[in-house]
């Protein structure tokens, strides 16, 4: 019984924990006993009795009850009980959580002063949270004139800088690239190269997909990390069409790089416009954050004047400052053993 009592409670909120939910029903009986005392007689008196079990005393559940909790379910957890079948399961589990409640009480666990510590913190969480929503949430205005001023405002982050797109040879090994550049120089395709080296594992860096071997894509002067400039602005230099003279030699990290190229494509900086989708997502979800921030701050400023807070910066003690034969110390710790 327990095992299936489990995944009801589970249920009955899918955006809270399960041992919350547990210890919020349990600090219900222990507020309102009447809830589930067999002598209130409220319970069923108007509705159809559709379970009822002996638990000092005879306890009921009606069909109004029930109909009511599936409908404050998510609905995708609602689907499961629309027909006769899930309606008597959940029935059932109804049920089993009530024996289950009814067992904790008769423990005493509605006046553990843990359970009852964790309701209270999360009786608070909830009230916040709807304070929040009234205070700031519903307060929150946004229009098309926000969005295309905070657009205007911040046009610079919405600009696709110039790019290139090469077919590009990588590799850590000078003397295959040599060998390879070569082989270009004396008619080889640069491309079928591309996908020989591909196949024997030997690429890396930009060109290094195996779905399209040599291919960079686009690629800016922001794509590569420093130590690539030399690649980067004879990349962006080039003749498009051309094979680039000679490898190009990066160092990335202490790691060197080998890079043999062939431009193929160019395009210039340019502005998205704000009727771009992913442009037009991008400044809502900014502006939605940045007026809903200033609503808060707004907000807390206004219960701090009100509450007349005061702080004593002074009166919270420093760290504790670190020992300093301790510090000496642990490098000597980490030392391999000989």
């Amino acid at each position: 019984m327990i095992t299936r009592i489990i995944p009801f409670i589970g249920k009955m909120d899918s955006q809270v924990r399960l041992p919350v939910i547990s210890l919020f029903l349990i600090a219900v009986i222990a507020i309102h006993p009447v809830f589930y005392s067999c002598s209130d007689k409220a319970i069923g008196a108007d509705g159809t009795v559709i379970a009822e079990f002996e638990w000092n005393g005879k306890q009921h559940i009606t069909l109004e009850e029930m109909q009511q909790e599936i409908s404050e379910l998510p609905e995708y957890k609602q689907r499961q009980y629309q027909d006769k079948e899930g309606l008597e399961t959940y029935m059932l589990l109804m049920a089993e959580s009530r024996l289950i409640l009814n067992l904790a009480r008769d423990q005493k666990l509605n006046e553990d002063p843990e359970i009852l510590k964790k309701v209270q913190d999360y009786l608070h969480e909830l009230m916040v949270k709807r304070i929040t929503t009234q205070e700031v949430d519903d307060k929150l205005v946004l229009t098309e004139q926000d969005y295309l001023a905070h657009y205007e405002a911040h046009k610079e982050d919405y600009v696709r800088p110039a790019q290139v797109r090469l077919m590009c040879i990588t590799m850590t090994d000078k003397v295959r690239a040599d060998e390879t550049y070569a082989q270009i120089q004396e008619g080889r395709d640069i491309a079928e190269l591309a996908q020989e080296l591909s196949d024997k594992g030997e690429l890396v860096g930009p060109g290094a997909n195996p779905a399209s071997p040599g291919d960079t894509d686009y690629i800016s002067r922001e794509s590569f990390p420093a130590g690539t400039e030399p690649f980067l602005d004879a990349a962006f230099a080039a003749e498009i069409g051309t094979l680039h003279e000679g490898v190009i030699e990066v160092d990335v990290q202490g790691q060197k790089y080998y890079m043999i190229f062939r431009k193929d494509e160019a395009r210039d900086a340019y502005q998205k416009p704000f009727e771009e989708e992913d442009v037009r997502r991008n400044v809502e979800r900014k502006v939605e954050r940045e007026k809903r921030q200033a609503l808060m701050d707004e907000w807390i400023l206004h219960l701090r004047e009100r509450a007349e807070v005061k702080t004593y910066m002074d009166r919270i003690p420093e760290a504790p400052a670190e020992d300093e034969s301790e510090v000496e110390e642990a490098p000597d710790e980490a030392q391999p053993e000989e």
